[in-house]
């Protein structure tokens, strides 16, 4: 039975090497406070195109018409809002960066910004790619699912690891050591956030 769930484990583990990597990479830019795209040094691309939007139409159905016509890659639905000026602002984000488009509604136009995210900051946007969220293209929900299966292969993982510990590797002081110092640290820590 053992030999099973080393397999399991194993074909687990490299399942997970890659997302393992995007997480840890994406902890360090965190912790590194990488710039985001907003004071990372490089100015946005920046187009004027023309727009009308109807004067019956709300902000979202506005919003929507600025998407079909910009039809930004890998973004979802429009956030949008009100800058100072009380001009509509429709922001789609994507892993990849922004585009902001702001309706410049006396001149028939908008104006939209392109802001591309650095490698470290796709890599921060990836880890945080969620299958709650609604993407225009396939390859954001794959790799929305790739995570969602990846954090239950996981936990496959990490049950496989513990059976395998207390099986096979229990007689060794630094098994029970570090099973110890594991599930002592969950304690503290749950024990200060109450």
């Amino acid at each position: 039975m053992n030999t099973w769930i080393k397999k399991i484990h194993m074909y687990t583990g490299l399942l997970n090497f890659t997302i393992l990597c995007v997480f840890g990479l994406a902890g360090i830019v965190v912790t590194a406070e990488a710039p985001d795209i907003f004071h990372a040094g490089t100015l946005p691309v920046v187009a004027t195109l023309p727009f009308i939007a109807p004067a019956s139409a709300s902000d979202q159905q506005v919003g929507e018409m600025i998407r079909q016509q910009l039809q930004p890659s890998h973004a979802g639905k429009a956030n949008l809002s009100r800058d100072a000026k009380h001009r509509l602002v429709a922001d789609f984000y994507s892993v990849n960066g922004l585009v902001r488009a702001t309706l410049l509604e006396g001149e028939s136009r908008v104006q939209v910004e392109t802001r591309r995210n650095s490698i470290w900051r796709f890599i921060d946007n990836a880890h945080a790619t969620t299958i709650q969220e609604s993407a225009s293209d396939w390859s954001t929900g794959a790799w929305a699912w790739y995570i969602e299966l990846s954090i239950w292969s996981l936990m496959v993982m990490a049950l496989s690891g513990l059976w395998l510990g207390l099986t096979t590797r229990w007689p060794f002081w630094w098994t029970k050591a570090s099973l110890l110092a594991g599930t002592v640290s969950f304690a503290i820590f749950y024990w200060v956030q109450k």
